[in-house]
Order: structure tokens, then C-alpha cells, then sequence
């Protein structure tokens, strides 16, 4: 190769390197089609009623554990509820859950 060929050869080289390179940074960021679309464990709901533990303090917002995974929730009393109590899924607004602390003597299930 002459040093005539060597500079355009170059050139493609690292035109070819920013391609590949670019190619490959698009591909690891593609996301799913519905991948903003499922909460925890890919199931987009929580029905109704279903009971918890709240992870960390809801004031008013936290992490419950809810069917044995964790999920963002915030409080429909609009108060704090702290971390430890027992609670049951009141409504969903998107992938957040509305939950209310469970009455005294009710065991929470479905949490742990």
C-alpha cells in the first residue's frame, strides 16, 4: 500500500469504526414495545384488595411489597404510613400503587 492509499484508507476505516460503534450504542438502548408498560415481574396490574407490606415509609410516597414484588405506592389516606405495616391495594394509577394500611389484627399476606 502507498502512503497515496494510506490516508483514504484511513479515513474509511474510522468512518467504518463510528458506524459499528454507533450501531451498537442504538441496539443496547432499544427498549421493548411494551416494556413502559409492565410493573414489577412484567405484570402491569395488582388487583384490588390484594395485600402487602410497606418496604419503606410512605409519606406519601414508598415501596410496598405486593404478590412477592417490590412496587413504587404512595398513600390513599395522604398520610404517612411507616415501614413494616400491613396494607392493601386500594386503586393503581399507572405503575403506582394506592394503598391504605390494613385494619389492627388483620396479618398482611401476599407481602413477603
Amino acid at each position: 500500500m502507498t502512503s497515496d492509499q494510506m490516508l483514504p484508507a484511513a479515513v474509511g476505516l474510522a468512518i467504518l469504526i463510528l458506524v459499528v460503534v454507533g450501531l451498537i450504542r442504538v441496539a443496547g438502548r432499544r427498549r421493548g414495545a411494551n416494556e413502559d408498560t409492565f410493573g414489577a415481574g412484567g405484570v402491569p396490574t395488582v388487583a384490588i384488595g390484594t395485600r402487602g407490606v410497606t418496604r419503606t415509609e410512605l409519606a406519601p410516597m414508598g415501596v410496598v411489597r405486593v404478590v412477592s414484588e417490590e412496587w413504587t405506592a404512595r398513600s390513599g389516606t395522604a398520610t404517612v404510613i411507616a415501614a413494616g405495616t400491613a396494607v392493601r391495594v386500594v386503586s393503581q394509577d399507572g405503575l403506582t400503587l394506592v394503598v391504605e394500611p390494613e385494619h389492627a389484627g388483620e396479618p398482611a399476606t401476599g407481602g413477603a
